[in-house]
């Protein structure tokens, strides 16, 4: 699987729009649009498995945790999901970033808004 699927490198103007705790219905429209990028299936499976707060990296995790590492978000690389408003962050474009903020092999970030 190549990116190519997804668009090169996104901007997230607003972090505090995270949405994390997103329902079945969203992820699946997630799912859709990634499956429909040619993600293949494995990796979509990896990568929806992290599109929710209680299985993302320690950096993430709650509400606090995204405040207080607000700042660190920005050196993300991203990639949006067409169509939706959210980003994949796949790990081997992130190795930059400390441990508490990636998961391997990826996640996808949601947002109600704020997505370049």
């Amino acid at each position: 699987f190549s990116s190519s699927g997804i668009n090169a490198e996104y901007g997230v103007r607003r972090w505090g729009g995270m949405i994390s705790t997103p329902d079945n219905v969203l992820q699946g429209h997630i799912r859709r649009s990634l499956q429909d990028s040619g993600c293949p299936a494995r990796l979509l499976n990896e990568l929806m498995n992290y599109s929710h707060e209680r299985k993302w990296p320690g950096g993430l995790n709650s509400l606090e945790m995204r405040q207080v590492n607000r700042v660190c978000y920005e050196q993300y690389v991203t990639r949006r999901v067409p169509g939706r408003q959210a980003v994949v962050v796949l790990f081997l474009e992130n190795q930059h970033m400390d441990a508490s903020f990636v998961r391997n092999p990826g996640m996808v970030l949601i947002f109600a808004h704020g997505i370049d």
